[in-house]
């Protein structure tokens, strides 16, 4: 039984490495569950140490009732990601309690390492991947720690061994993940999704996007082929508003009903759009919304994916839920006519407003169209009113009750984009005049490093379409005219109240932009971690597949194939012939090269060791044909013996080499 056993050793990096796997999860698993991970983490350790016991079976039972209840207590549901995630970490815990020999031990590695890659489910950044990395190394090492004899157990060496093996596996592994086919994931789990996480809504009730101006998380990155556009022109487009109940706006249920039905290669609606140039071509890397919609700049063409299309209202939309990072590449052209002509029935949708809603605010759209000698004019008077009357742009603006706009309009005055975007369109529908909301984001921070833009949910936005007569459906927005800054520099260089710029976020690096040394500092660790993005975690079938062809032209299957083989095995040759060199060179213990020598002195006397012949063997051979040497030669060997195999805390080479010269001395003298 003493060979089933754990070593002590193993068990030690057993115990970090549950601890290093279950803490970053710690935040995302209910109370009852961590009670349930502590609990069992501690009677682990006692029976380490040797104070208690394994714990009896209702104790287990109670262990097992609480992770198994505290799952979907915590959860509210016991399906999906987390779940899912936090039943394995049960799993993994409980099995500590019932491990005693090595066949448990190698069930619970294995169970390890499973959870150490649950995390890339949730987080894939470089930090994050760093981490995993120490955590699995340690995983490695209570692994090999099974193997080890007693001579082996100091800990970091058994950390070191593992470390070391795990970096000789880098290579193979880059060239399995570079060249080896890449497949899409076969299964996906929902996880859940939040306003502070998923960034704008489906709907827009007035204070929404104020909200999302207290979060610095990342919305997405666009990444262009040459200099990005204005700061004024990066509007990125990504949900059309144009119903509204009196108090919040949401999508027209015409437009998304079922809008995958009925796929087209190239709908409709597309022959509705005119490109005027000022193309631009870049590509985006979208965090996870948990939604169908995309963002891009007005206007994209027909992307070639047909998992993306161009709804009816002219945004950008996925078939499946964005549930992980999605990479797309555009084309959108800055100048353009949509909807030269608008048919009776849009146009009625386009203009409807709730019965009875915000009666006042309509009396004031009449007086302005009266006073307008054009429906231009009638625009030009609105935006005029929201620039000359004491309108104020703010991030908290008050309370809006039973008539949002009238109360907005004339008497509060005081809001953030979504109040002018909303009571924008509002005015112009009492006019009878075809409008919209649309909300997205609007700027974004240049990295010049990398060529890219970085939005982040605090440059959420809305603003307006208008469709005018042969103009088709045209840009407005309001918030310029109360706040040119938020259009021209951006949200923070619009509002007064710095404390409250990324209130909820108050040890955020973007509240100290105006520190050059610290912005630098962080465009450099930013373009780090968006080539990351870029070359790794966004290295989809698609990517692999331009790359290969790009620097190997035309990629088959079979010549992918033997890339693949030769790459790996002359890898393999490398490194066998690095590590077969390195123990080559390894250098012998000095009692063992002391000894060594003495082998090689008596070689040359005549008397050559022969394979497998141990020392107390091969002194009693070199005594019974040398009896003039036999004392000295057994007194070498006992020394030898001694310090390496009874007694190595006494280990002196000194002494046995002196010994050795002495023999070595008394033989040449005897020759001479």
């Amino acid at each position: 039984m003493i060979g089933y056993q754990i070593p002590r050793n193993s068990l030690a990096w057993m115990l970090a490495a549950q601890i290093a796997v279950i803490a970053p999860h710690v935040l995302r698993l209910p109370v009852w569950v961590t009670a349930v991970c502590i609990g069992c983490g501690l009677w682990r350790v006692m029976v380490y140490q040797g104070r208690w016991s394994y714990p009896g079976r209702w104790i287990k039972a109670g262990f097992v009732f609480g992770g198994l209840i505290g799952i979907p207590l915590g959860y509210q549901k016991f399906y999906g990601l987390e779940p899912m995630v936090a039943l394995l970490i049960v799993a993994f815990v409980l099995k500590l309690l019932e491990m005693h020999h090595k066949r448990d031990a190698y069930i619970v590695i294995l169970l390890a390492y499973f959870v150490a890659i649950t995390e890339f489910l949730f987080f894939q950044t470089i930090p994050y991947t760093i981490y995993m990395f120490v955590a699995v190394t340690m995983i490695t090492a209570a692994l090999i720690g099974l193997h080890q004899t007693k001579s082996h157990l100091k800990p970091m060496r058994t950390f070191r061994t593992a470390a070391i093996l795990l970096g000789q596996s880098v290579p193979l592994m880059i060239v399995l993940f570079v060249l080896f086919p890449r497949i899409p994931p076969l299964w996906t789990v929902p996880i859940p999704s939040e306003i502070g996480r998923t960034g704008v809504t489906d709907t827009m009730s007035f204070g929404d996007i104020a909200l999302l101006t207290r979060s610095d998380r990342l919305a997405f990155k666009a990444t262009f082929e040459e200099k990005p556009p204005p700061f004024s022109r990066l509007y990125w487009r990504g949900l059309v508003l144009s119903e509204f109940d009196g108090k919040t706006w949401s999508q027209d249920p015409l437009l998304s009903r079922s809008v995958w039905r009925h796929r087209q290669l190239v709908p409709g609606w597309v022959d509705g759009i005119e490109y005027l140039g000022n193309e631009q071509r870049y590509n985006i890397i979208l965090e996870p919304t948990q939604q169908n919609w995309l963002f891009s700049l007005a206007i994209p063409e027909l992307p070639e994916d047909r998992d993306l299309v161009i709804l009816h209202d002219h945004r950008l939309a996925t078939r499946l839920k964005v549930r992980q990072r999605l990479r797309y590449e555009i084309n959108s052209h800055l100048n353009y006519v949509l909807d030269r002509e608008l048919d009776d029935f849009w146009r009625y949708r386009y203009t409807r407003i709730p019965d009875g809603s915000n009666p006042q605010s309509q009396d004031l759209a009449k007086d302005i169209l009266v006073g307008s000698v054009s429906i231009q004019d009638y625009i030009n008077n609105v935006l005029r009113m929201y620039n000359i009357e004491e309108f104020v742009y703010t991030l908290k603006p008050p309370m809006l009750d039973e008539q949002p706009i009238d109360e907005f309009l004339l008497e509060t005055r005081r809001g953030f984009c979504e109040h002018y975007a909303g009571s924008f369109v509002f005015m112009m529908r009492a006019a009878g005049i075809p409008a919209r909301v649309v909300v997205g984001y609007q700027g974004g921070e240049y990295n010049p490093r990398g060529n890219y833009v970085s939005v982040r949910q605090f440059d959420a936005h809305a603003w307006t379409e208008v469709w005018l007569e042969n103009r088709g459906w045209v840009r407005f927005d309001p918030t310029s005219a109360v706040a040119p800054e938020r259009v021209e520099f951006g949200l923070e260089a619009a509002i007064d109240e710095a404390d409250i710029f990324l209130e909820d976020s108050p040890l955020s690096i973007f509240r100290y932009r105006q520190l050059l040394w610290l912005t630098e500092l962080r465009l450099q660790i930013d373009a780090v971690g968006h080539y990351w993005d870029t070359w790794v975690v966004g290295y989809t079938p698609e990517t692999q597949m331009s790359v290969l062809n790009e620097y190997l032209d035309v990629v088959d299957r079979k010549r992918l194939g033997m890339i693949m083989l030769t790459a790996f095995f002359s890898l393999l040759t490398i490194i066998g012939a690095i590590v077969l060199a390195k123990r080559s060179r390894a250098a012998l213990p000095p009692v063992d090269a002391e000894y060594l020598k003495f082998c090689r002195f008596m070689e040359r006397q005549g008397y050559p060791r022969k394979i497998g012949e141990g020392p107390l063997d091969y002194a009693v051979r070199i005594g019974s044909e040398r009896p003039d040497l036999k004392a000295e030669v057994d007194a070498i060997t006992a020394m030898y013996v001694q310090m390496n195999y009874i007694d190595t805390a006494i280990s002196d080479a000194e002494i046995l080499r002196k010994a050795v010269r002495g023999l070595r001395f008394r033989t040449l003298t005897a020759n001479a």
